[in-house]
C-alpha cells in the first residue's frame, strides 16, 4: 500500500527524497536547534539526501507550514466539532498540546537555571 499526502502525511518529491510525518512532530525551542553541515557530511549520497530535501522543503515552506498548523489546530477545535476522519488522524498523532506545555515548562526550568 503507498501512502498518500494527507493532514499528517506529505512526501518530499512524490516520495524521491523521503516523507514527513506531520504526526510526529515536536515543539522544539530555537535555542535548541542545530544546523546541518551538508560538507561535514561524509558519506556522499547521505549529504545529497539531505540537500534534495532541504531545498524541496524550503520551496514549498509556506504549505508546510500550513498543513502542520492546520493539524497542532485540531487538537483546540473540539472533538464534538471534528469530522471521523480528523478525529482518527488525531489518533495517531503525539498530544501537540501535552508536547507544547512540557516544552514551555523546559524553557521555563532552563532560563531557571542560567
Amino acid at each position: 500500500m503507498k501512502m498518500k499526502n494527507g493532514k499528517d502525511f506529505r512526501k518530499i518529491n512524490k516520495g524521491v527524497y523521503g516523507a514527513i510525518n506531520f504526526n510526529n512532530m515536536i515543539p522544539v525551542p530555537v535555542a535548541e536547534l542545530l544546523l546541518i553541515d551538508f560538507d561535514a557530511i561524509q558519506d556522499k549520497q547521505y549529504r545529497r539526501l539531505l540537500q534534495h530535501q532541504y531545498e524541496y522543503i524550503k520551496e514549498d515552506e509556506a504549505n508546510i507550514i500550513k498543513v502542520a498548523r492546520a493539524l497542532r489546530n485540531l487538537f483546540f477545535v473540539g472533538g464534538d466539532t471534528l469530522k471521523s476522519i480528523d478525529k482518527k488522524i488525531m489518533q495517531r498523532c503525539c498530544c501537540f498540546p501535552l508536547l507544547e506545555q512540557a516544552c514551555r515548562q523546559y524553557m521555563q526550568n532552563d532560563s531557571d537555571n542560567m
